[in-house]
C-alpha cells in the first residue's frame, strides 16, 4: 500500500463527528470517549454531532485547529463529509464503521478498542488519497471570466441532466483543448478512490485507489463510442453546456450546484487531498474482494 514516507508521530487529541441525523450513536460515543480517555486521549466532539445528541462540543474550525486526527464515526458517507470539509486544516481522518463493509472506514466497531493504543505509539500508516478541486467559471456582464469559490470533492464531480425528460450536451476540454461532446445522462469524474461509487455502476473500470489518474465516464451516452476514459491527473478538465440550459453539479452526492448555458466548470486532481489513518494490515483488495463477493464460487 503506497503511505506516506515521513514517521507517524503520537496522536494525543481526537476530534470526532458522528454521522448525522443518528442520535442512537450516543451510547456507542460514550463507550468511545471511556475507551480514548482511559488510555490518555482528549476527546473533542464537533458541535453539530454534539447538539444531536445533547452534549457540547467545540464548532468545526476550532476542533480542526486543536485536534491531532479527526474521527469519523458512521460510514463512508460520513467519512467524506469530514475530508471534504477539513482539507484545509491537512488532519489525518480515522473512519470508524458503524454499519456495512465500507470502502474507506477502516475499522469495525469491534476492532476500535484494540486499535487506539497503536495512535499514541505511532503504530498505523497514513494514506494519501488525491480529492478532486471544481471551480465554476461565471461570465458577468462584461463578458469577464468570474470565478467562484472552490469545492473539492473525494469520490467524484458529477454533471447530471435536471429531469428525466430529456438528455444533455456536455462539451469537454482537456489542457483548455476541446475533445469531445457527451450526449446523454450526464458525466462522471472521478477520483481513483471513486471509482468504486458511481463510475462503476456507470460502467467505468475499478483503479486502484493511490493511482494518479481522474476518470471520466459518461452516464447512458447516446452514442456506443461514447467510452469511459482514463487521463493522469496533471490534465485541468474544464466542461461546458453545449446547449442553452442547465444541469445540476452533485458532489460527491452530498451537495449540488447548477451549471448554466455560459458557464464552465473546470476540474483539476488536488495534490494535498485527504490522509486517512489505516491500520497496518489494511489490505485494500481483500476489502474489494468482500464487497464485491469475488472469488465466492471457487
Amino acid at each position: 500500500m503506497q503511505t506516506l514516507k515521513h514517521q507517524n508521530t503520537a496522536i494525543k487529541t481526537l476530534g470526532v463527528f458522528l454521522r448525522p441525523s443518528t442520535p442512537e450513536l450516543k451510547d456507542y460515543f460514550l463507550e468511545f470517549q471511556t475507551q480514548a480517555v482511559q488510555l490518555g486521549f482528549r476527546v473533542i466532539l464537533d458541535s453539530i454531532s454534539a447538539r444531536m445528541i445533547g452534549m457540547c462540543g467545540l464548532n468545526f474550525e476550532e476542533l480542526c485547529a486543536k485536534s491531532d486526527a479527526l474521527i469519523s464515526i458512521g460510514g463512508d458517507g460520513t467519512l467524506i463529509s469530514t475530508a471534504r470539509r477539513s482539507i484545509t486544516y491537512k488532519k489525518p481522518i480515522l473512519g470508524i464503521n458503524m454499519g456495512h463493509l465500507g470502502f474507506l472506514t477502516d475499522l469495525q466497531k469491534h476492532e476500535v478498542e484494540s486499535f487506539l493504543p497503536n495512535l499514541k505509539s505511532g503504530n498505523y500508516t497514513i494514506a494519501h488519497h488525491t480529492m478532486l478541486e471544481g471551480k465554476v467559471i461565471k461570465n458577468n456582464q462584461k463578458n469577464t471570466a468570474q470565478t467562484n469559490t472552490s469545492f473539492f470533492a473525494l469520490n467524484d464531480i458529477i454533471l447530471t441532466r435536471l429531469n428525466d425528460a430529456s438528455m444533455i450536451h456536455l462539451k469537454a476540454y482537456i489542457a483548455g483543448e476541446y475533445f469531445n461532446t457527451y450526449y446523454g445522462d450526464g458525466l462522471i469524474l472521478a477520483t481513483p478512490t471513486g471509482s468504486t461509487a458511481y463510475n462503476i455502476s456507470a460502467g467505468g473500470a475499478v483503479v486502484y485507489p493511490f493511482s494518479k489518474n481522474i476518470l471520466l465516464t459518461p452516464i447512458c451516452p447516446h452514442s456506443l463510442t461514447q467510452r469511459p476514459l482514463i487521463l493522469p491527473d496533471s490534465f485541468e478538465v474544464s466542461i461546458a453546456l453545449g446547449k442553452a440550459g442547465r444541469c445540476n453539479i452533485v458532489i460527491d452526492g452530498q451537495e449540488s450546484k447548477p451549471l448554466k448555458f455560459g458557464e464552465k466548470i473546470t476540474i483539476y486532481a488536488k495534490n494535498e487531498g485527504v490522509y486517512l489513518i489505516h491500520s497496518p494490515q489494511w489490505n485494500y483488495f481483500k476489502i474489494l474482494k468482500e464487497k464485491f463477493h469475488w472469488g465466492d464460487f471457487e
